[in-house]
């Protein structure tokens, strides 16, 4: 029997590469020219921008201590959930008949479970992250100042 999962070949490999660049290239310009300039000039201005009792500091602030790494462990969860739950049930990494980018051996038992549990780890610290963020983006925004007069004129002299 081979030791070794099979490897992907080349053409498969290119193949990967487009897919993966067909996605992130646009995900990457439309992120560098459109949301990074927004959400600079949006976090200059957040304390003016209301939302019922809430101020678009909220927004941001909950945003990057929870749902930033809620959002990563969703990711993390769905790309990689599946896959880690069939390698714990059968004890084998990488899993029968699954190609790999380079030569690995297979492992089995308790070796072929260290992955599996690290991934599950990395989750569980994401989410203690968002619940720990949940208390200190409750922390800052108290200290919120209301919108100034001088920031109303800047805002509307800014253009959209």
């Amino acid at each position: 029997m081979n030791d070794f999962a099979p490897i992907v070949s080349t053409r498969e490999r290119v193949k990967l590469v487009l897919k993966i660049l067909a996605v992130a290239a646009p995900v990457y310009l439309l992120a560098q020219f459109w949301l990074f300039p927004w959400l600079q000039n949006y976090a200059s201005f957040a304390n003016c921008y209301y939302y019922g009792d809430i101020t678009g500091v909220h927004l941001l602030m909950y945003g990057v201590f929870v749902f930033a790494p809620l959002s990563l462990a969703l990711l993390i969860w769905l790309f990689e959930g599946r896959r880690c739950r069939k390698i714990l049930r059968v004890r084998q990494n990488p899993l029968p008949g699954e190609k790999v980018l380079r030569k690995t051996r297979y492992r089995y038992g308790r070796a072929a479970m260290i992955q599996p549990c690290m991934i599950f780890l990395a989750l569980a610290v994401l989410i203690g992250a968002s619940v720990w963020g949940g208390f200190q983006a409750k922390k800052i925004t108290h200290m919120v100042k209301p919108c100034s007069d001088q920031q109303l004129q800047q805002m509307k002299q800014q253009p959209d």
